[in-house]
């Protein structure tokens, strides 16, 4: 171990220095941030809050933080959260299968009632008019009440101008309980595809 000379000394002081010098940066930023976090009031208590919570996470990592904001009100607050369980029926019940000739029935309809002889195809307006057409052919077959299946529509528009057109669909599902149904409706100006697909989820 060194001697403590004259020079030793002046260079303890000079770190001794640098650590109060540091030390009190580190006071003064805490200082700032508990004071800008005060606000109107109240400020202290959020702080403590967060870092209670903070606190709690790191000793359980499944803890989680539920942020209430404050025009909730205490009772929707209070309120539990349901959870269900699943019940592992991995066929439907007899009677609620999906029916592809009714969903048919159903999308045919909206596409006659939506469609006439006298729609002409426009390019601008085509994207929203299929989007429409979809969603009022998925409230259909909702009101079906089929359930559990999910149900994915496809509506298709497009110009009738001599060419000559294929469409393919693929899914990976199960082949005894899903199912899916296609309709068509065609005028001298356009034609329409409707494609629901129906899949029993658990």
């Amino acid at each position: 171990m060194a001697t403590l000379n004259e020079k030793n000394l002046e260079q303890f002081n000079k770190q001794d220095g640098s650590v109060k010098s540091r030390r009190q940066s580190v006071v003064s930023r805490k200082s700032s941030i508990s004071l800008s976090t005060i606000g109107d009031g109240g400020g202290t208590g959020r702080w403590r809050r967060l870092s209670r919570a903070y606190s709690n996470s790191l000793g359980n990592p499944n803890f989680r933080v539920a942020t209430v904001r404050s025009s909730d009100t205490p009772a929707a607050a209070s309120k539990p959260l349901v959870r269900f369980e699943n019940t592992f029926k991995m066929n439907p019940d007899t009677g609620t299968k999906f029916s592809p000739g009714v969903v048919e029935k159903v999308a045919q309809q909206v596409l006659e009632a939506n469609l006439t002889d006298k729609t002409r195809y426009e390019p601008r307006t085509c994207s929203i008019f299929t989007q429409r057409i979809a969603e009022e052919i998925k409230m259909r077959v909702k009101e079906l009440k089929i359930p559990r299946y999910k149900i994915a529509t496809q509506v298709f528009i497009g110009s009738v101008s001599g060419q000559c057109q294929q469409m393919v669909s693929r899914a990976v599902w199960n082949t005894d309980t899903d199912n899916f149904a296609t309709c068509t409706y065609q005028n001298s100006s356009l034609y329409a595809v409707a494609l629901i697909h129906c899949t029993y989820y658990e």
